[in-house]
């Protein structure tokens, strides 16, 4: 599900009619803004937060809540430096969405950007489907 409700700051504080459906499941939440290099991420389970994060070079760190996913650990760690940046200016040991980049391959098992890898689910390979609106009823094309 895509919504712009989901790109804010905080996604902790995702309204609460976006998460009744995992009340008994899993729900990711996951956007980025290249403009300003943000990144936030947050896992429910069974419709209690365990992690939230949003962070961006020019903010900083927004939220931070919940214990480091493991998939995480090796960009906090240094092991992802943010190259093209000077190490002693820039405020995180790498670059927000590289850490995006590898919460998409995580949570979803995709990837947007870079050289493709077959193994990894090919976004443009999901049929969607598209409702219209009309007078008497709804249509699927």
């Amino acid at each position: 599900m895509a919504a712009k409700e989901f790109g804010i700051d905080y996604p902790s504080k995702l309204p609460m009619t976006f998460l009744s459906v995992g009340r008994s499941g899993t729900v990711y939440l996951h956007a980025m803004h290249s403009v300003v290099d943000w990144f936030a991420c947050a896992l429910w389970i069974n419709g209690q937060l365990v992690r939230s994060l949003s962070l961006s070079p020019g903010s900083g760190i927004l939220e931070d809540i919940g214990q480091k996913l493991t998939f995480e650990v090796p960009y906090w760690s240094g092991q992802h430096p943010a190259t093209d940046r000077d190490e002693d200016d820039y405020p995180f040991p790498f670059h927000p969405l590289e850490l995006g980049a590898a919460a998409l391959k995580e949570f979803f098992d995709c990837q947007l950007e870079g050289s493709s890898d077959p193994t990894l689910l090919q976004p443009e390979s999901i049929p969607l489907v598209k409702y219209k609106r009309s007078r008497s009823r709804w249509r699927f094309w």
